[in-house]
Parts: C-alpha cells; sequence; structure tokens
C-alpha cells in the first residue's frame, strides 16, 4: 500500500497538537513575534485580545478547575455532626473540638477516629471524603473539704471524687474548750450533717463552747436557797435561842398587885431588835417554799443536767415544760439564770393558795447569788447572797396596805456583822409608819439603835440598846428624844434599866391612870406605886423658867418580848414590864448623878443603879456615836426603793 504524505500546515498543525493534548512546536521566528506581541500588550492593556491570546487563556483555566475536592465530616463522640465541608485533594483537614468540663467530669479530646469509639489516628490528607469521629476521655473531678478549726488543732484537708461520701473526721482539740460540731459559717448556724457527700471545693468551721461548768454553777446556785440571813445572826440572839425560853406563865403578870422585882422576868429583847428578828422571821414564810418546792427544783436540775451533758452548742437558753411546772436556764457572759413556775396551786400557811415562782441567778465571776420567790402580786421576797454579804426586801399583804421591809448584812474583816433594816406600812402606796435600825454585832455586845417606839404615840427619837452577844438578853438602853413646849425646846438623853438593875426597889404596883400623855416632859400614863407605898411613885423635874421641863428619872411600863413554845410552836410573847429611865447628864445637868438624893428626898427610897459599869459605859459610848451615825442615814431607803430592789417576777412560758 502506498503511503500518501500528509502535509499540514503550521496552523492546522498545532489545532491537531492541541486536541491532542500536545504543545504545538513553532518556529522561532514565530516565538519572537509573539514575544513582541505580549510585550506590546503589557504595555496597552487597553488593546483587544488577539484570537490566540483567548485561546491561551482559556486553556489555562480549565487546567485549573480540574483540581478535585472531597467533602470532610467531623463528628462529636456521641456521633453528633460538628462541621462538613469540602477540602482540596491534597490537603490535610483539621477541627478544633474542645468539650467543656463539668461540676462532675474532667474531659480531653484525645484525637479523631474513623469509627464511633475506634481509636486515634493521624488524619491523612484529602483524597476521599471521609468522617472523622472525635476520641473523648473523661475522669472524675476531685475536690477538697478544708478545715477550719478556728483557734484548735490542725486538719489536713480531704480530697475525693465527685459525688463520694466523707465520714465525720475525729474532732479537733482546744485548750479550755468543748468541740460542738461542724458548720459551713463561722457563726455556726450552718450544721454540717454528715456523712458528706462532696461537689465541690468545701471548707467548714469547729465550733466551740468553752468549757463552762454550767452543773456546777447550777448546783452553787441552788444551793443558795439554805443561805438566809440567820447565820449571820448570833444563836443567843434569834427566837429559838432555847437557854432564854420563857414559858407563858412566867411573862403572865398582874400589876395592879403588888409583884416583886425578884419575880419580873427581865432579859427579853427590846423593839428595835424585835424589829430585826420580827422581819427574819418573816422571811422565812418565803424560805419555806423553797423547801417545798425542793422536789421539783431537783427534778429539774436533773432535766437540766441531761441536756447540758449532751454539750449543746449553745446554752443559752433552755427550757422544761412539766406537768406541775415549767423551768428554764439561760447562761451568757459568766451569768447563771434559772426560774421554776408552779402550774398548780400550792398551799402556803399564812398567804393560802399560790402558785410560786422561783427566780435565781449566779454570777460567776463575783460569786455573788440572787433569789426572788413570788407567791402573789403583793407577796414577794428577794434576796442577794455574796460570801460576806446577805440583802433581802420583803413585801407582804394586799393592795392597799401592806408592809414592806429591807434588810442588808455584811461580815467585817475583824469577824463583826454590820446590819440595816427599814420597815415600812404601806397605805394605798404611801409610806405611813417608817422604822429602821442599825445593828452592830461584836464577839461581845451586840448594839441596836432605832427609831421604832410602840409604845409611846408620836414618838421621834432613837433608841440605842445593848446586848451582850453570848446571853441574847437587854441590858438596857438609851434614848435621844427632841422636846419642844411654849416655845421651849430641848434635847434629852434617858438611860433606862430593868428594875433588876436597880437597888432598893423591892416590888412594883401599876395602876393604868386612863392618861395617853408620852413623853419626858409629861405624865406617866400609869400609877406605879413601890416597895407597898401606898403613896402614887413620883419624880423629880428638871426646870427652866419655873416651868417643868422633864421628869429627871420615873418607872413606866416598856415592852420587851420573850419566846417560849406553846403546845410545841415556837410562840412569840409581848409583855409590858417596868423599867426604869434615868436622865444623863449633859449640858451643866446632873440628872444621873443627882439620881440617889433625888429619890431619896422625893420618895424616901434609898435607891442607886446596880448595872456593871461596863455594860453602862458601853451603852453610853454607842449612843455617842452610833445614833448619829443612824441618822444620816435612816432616809435612804424608802418604800420604792424596796419596790424597785424586789422587782417584777419572770416572763415564762407555761
Amino acid at each position: 500500500m502506498k503511503h500518501k504524505l500528509l502535509v499540514l500546515s503550521p496552523t492546522l498543525l498545532g489545532l491537531f497538537l492541541a486536541s491532542c493534548g500536545g504543545t504545538p512546536a513553532v518556529s522561532s521566528a514565530s516565538s519572537e513575534n509573539k514575544s513582541s506581541e505580549a510585550a506590546s500588550s503589557q504595555k496597552d492593556s487597553s488593546a483587544p485580545a488577539s484570537s490566540e491570546q483567548t485561546t491561551s487563556a482559556s486553556s489555562a483555566s480549565s487546567s485549573a478547575s480540574s483540581v478535585a475536592s472531597f467533602t470532610i465530616t467531623f463528628k462529636d463522640e456521641n456521633g453528633e455532626q460538628l462541621e462538613s465541608k469540602s477540602w482540596n485533594q491534597g490537603q490535610t483537614p483539621s477541627y478544633n473540638y474542645q468539650k467543656a468540663d463539668t461540676a462532675e467530669w474532667d474531659y480531653t479530646v484525645q484525637g479523631w477516629s474513623l469509627t464511633q469509639g475506634g481509636d486515634v489516628i493521624t488524619i491523612p490528607a484529602v483524597s476521599a471524603d471521609a468522617t472523622y469521629y472525635a476520641v473523648v476521655s473523661k475522669a472524675k473531678q476531685k475536690y477538697a473539704l478544708s478545715f477550719d478549726t478556728q483557734g484548735g488543732s490542725s486538719m489536713d484537708s480531704i480530697t475525693k471524687d465527685y459525688g463520694s461520701q466523707i465520714a465525720k473526721p475525729n474532732d479537733p482539740k482546744k485548750d479550755g474548750y468543748k468541740f460542738s460540731g461542724w458548720s459551713y459559717d463561722k457563726a455556726g448556724s450552718q450544721a454540717v450533717e454528715w456523712p458528706m457527700t462532696i461537689t465541690a471545693n468545701v471548707g467548714i468551721y469547729a465550733n466551740w463552747n468553752e468549757v463552762v461548768d454550767i452543773k456546777g454553777y447550777l448546783a452553787t446556785m441552788v444551793g443558795a436557797l439554805d443561805q438566809g440571813p440567820m447565820s449571820y445572826i448570833p444563836d443567843a440572839m434569834k427566837a429559838d435561842y432555847s437557854a432564854n425560853h420563857v414559858t407563858q406563865s412566867q411573862v403572865t403578870y398582874d400589876f395592879t398587885q403588888f409583884t416583886n422585882v425578884s419575880n419580873i422576868k427581865y432579859g427579853g429583847h427590846g423593839e428595835q431588835w424585835h424589829m430585826v428578828l420580827d422581819n427574819l422571821n418573816e422571811s422565812q414564810r418565803f424560805y419555806a417554799i423553797t423547801t417545798a418546792a425542793e422536789a421539783l427544783i431537783n427534778s429539774s436540775v436533773i432535766l437540766f443536767n441531761n441536756y447540758l451533758d449532751s454539750n449543746p452548742g449553745s446554752t443559752a437558753d433552755h427550757s422544761l415544760n412539766e406537768t406541775t411546772y415549767s423551768a428554764k436556764i439561760h447562761f451568757a457572759s459568766g451569768k447563771l439564770d434559772y426560774v421554776l413556775q408552779y402550774k398548780t396551786g400550792f398551799n402556803v400557811p399564812f398567804f393560802g393558795e399560790v402558785l410560786p415562782q422561783i427566780a435565781m441567778s449566779y454570777n460567776v465571776a463575783s460569786g455573788e447569788k440572787t433569789v426572788r420567790i413570788q407567791l402573789s402580786e403583793n407577796n414577794a421576797m428577794r434576796y442577794v447572797v455574796s460570801e460576806n454579804h446577805y440583802a433581802f426586801a420583803i413585801e407582804y399583804g394586799v393592795e392597799i396596805a401592806n408592809r414592806k421591809a429591807y434588810f442588808q448584812v455584811d461580815r467585817l474583816e475583824d469577824d463583826s456583822v454590820q446590819g440595816h433594816i427599814y420597815e415600812f406600812v404601806q397605805l394605798k402606796g404611801k409610806d405611813m409608819v417608817p422604822a429602821c435600825a442599825d445593828f452592830y454585832i461584836g464577839e461581845d455586845y451586840v448594839s441596836v439603835v432605832g427609831n421604832k417606839a410602840s409604845g409611846i404615840p408620836g414618838f421621834s427619837g432613837f433608841i440605842n440598846e445593848l446586848y451582850k452577844t453570848d446571853q441574847g438578853k437587854l441590858l438596857g438602853y438609851e434614848i435621844r428624844e427632841e422636846f419642844e413646849k411654849w416655845s421651849i425646846s430641848a434635847t434629852y438623853h434617858t438611860l433606862w434599866f430593868n428594875l433588876s438593875d436597880i437597888n432598893g426597889i423591892n416590888n412594883i404596883k401599876a395602876i393604868p391612870n386612863g392618861s395617853d400623855t408620852y413623853g419626858l416632859g409629861g405624865v406617866n400614863n400609869h400609877d406605879i406605886y413601890l416597895n407597898n407605898s401606898a403613896s402614887v411613885f413620883e419624880p423629880t423635874y428638871n426646870k427652866k423658867l419655873l416651868v417643868n421641863t422633864s421628869r429627871k428619872y420615873d418607872v413606866e411600863m416598856r415592852k420587851q418580848y420573850f419566846y417560849g413554845y406553846v403546845d410545841e410552836k415556837l410562840t412569840e410573847f409581848e409583855v409590858s414590864i417596868p423599867m426604869m429611865f434615868i436622865q444623863a447628864d449633859h449640858d451643866g445637868y446632873t440628872n444621873f448623878t443627882d439620881f440617889p438624893t433625888d429619890i431619896k428626898s422625893k420618895s424616901g427610897i434609898t435607891a442607886s443603879v446596880s448595872l456593871s459599869s461596863t455594860y453602862l459605859d458601853k451603852i453610853q459610848s454607842d449612843y455617842a456615836t452610833l445614833v448619829d451615825v443612824f441618822i444620816g442615814h435612816k432616809e435612804q431607803v424608802t418604800g420604792d426603793t424596796i419596790n424597785d430592789f424586789i422587782g417584777e417576777a419572770e416572763e415564762i412560758a407555761s
């Protein structure tokens, strides 16, 4: 076969090669021409492109668009799509996946896998569509429980996984304190409950109770119920001193007939000391309440102690609500308070059926104990006891008329005792009959200064009584009395003696004469007969301007108080018995010195004072100093003062 040679022109040859993917060969001349054309084109970018240029650009664009791209999808560990987009062949795809931690879990993104839950791979360059799954690991979050022991022994923190339970750790220690528990706040109001489930970092605080012997304080305070003022009073000066007791017949007299002085029982108590004992004895009615309530008090103390044994977080308040009583304790700032309130009626002699309230307090620092006993609205007593001090105030009676008293006694460094008592009879809230006394108790003597003289109507003077401490019998007294009559004023200082201390007087008869006049310038309300005389005994007088101003001496009926048993009950006997007064020497008067001469010349009686000069000197020396002291403070206490001291009943839930 003959082959024909096909000769193509350069243009056709180029088109052919181009269609076959080849590159046409051109002559050097043609190349130069194209270079020249390109240069010409660069210089003038606005010149229209030749057909050959257009063909070349189309060829280049076709080559670029021919690069392959593929879809790459990223999903999380649960298969949820995160991203899906095209990537060119040969590129290395990536996705920044971050998984947020939770309170429970700590997440870590490990990498990517071809399958969900598969192994981590290295993502290759894109060559085809692909899906990748996140590979994520997780671990429980760890949290710390830290301890602030607030001054106690240190404790290491505890670290546990989320949701773990932590048991209550061993209690910390702190000198002088008891551990009472853990709380989320410093104040201790948000208590921790154990076991604790930990879900976050937590700090907790130790709570402490100061080591306070509240049980001991309670026992000490209750012991104050047995501490009465009588412990300050010498035995011989008490009503129950058996050596001084009398029978009723011994102090029953008929002075309308001559009575031998030797048969008269002297040595009772004068009105000043009787006022002291009378109020102390009256207070015993209230002390008896505490004795009767002892069973309830002890019962409540046991219950309070059980509570305190539980080491409570707070002892500020604790209450009991029993069938027959309510009670509460309160401890704060070194002071313990206790209140017991009866719910059911309680029968008390003299007062009848009452609902008593007993309130006590104890000051730890000072040792002072206070007890308040309320029987009814108008019958209450409060007393305060410390090591060497005792004071009480008492009110008893009815609303419109009652009696009030305040008593205070102190033991001094030399072991002597000083006391004060104020007494008021009140009518509709006004102090009607005030009386008060000071008393001084030493090893040898008891001196009592007061202004009470119920036997002398309108008396406004002052009396100083003297007793022998170990005998408890009245030795005598001296009275200061102001006198004013007919524009004449005077101050009298009068010594009083038991007739047993006057030599020369053997018997006496006293007939009431109907006179109610008392006072040194007045007359005696009894006609006195001495030593079987049929004539009325008459004194001699001091005179001013020929006016009888005062009796120098006389015999009058005065009250003394004795004690004894009647039907096995201690009984008080108020007895009016004759006593002699003699004015003391003063301001130029020589009444006492002249007494033997005066009574001899006036009545023919040879008489003298036989009282020991030691006792007489003591009466006069005490009188010279103690009366003025008494006058200086006799008005310091009023009925309102007593009301304030007693205070009001405590509020307590029933």
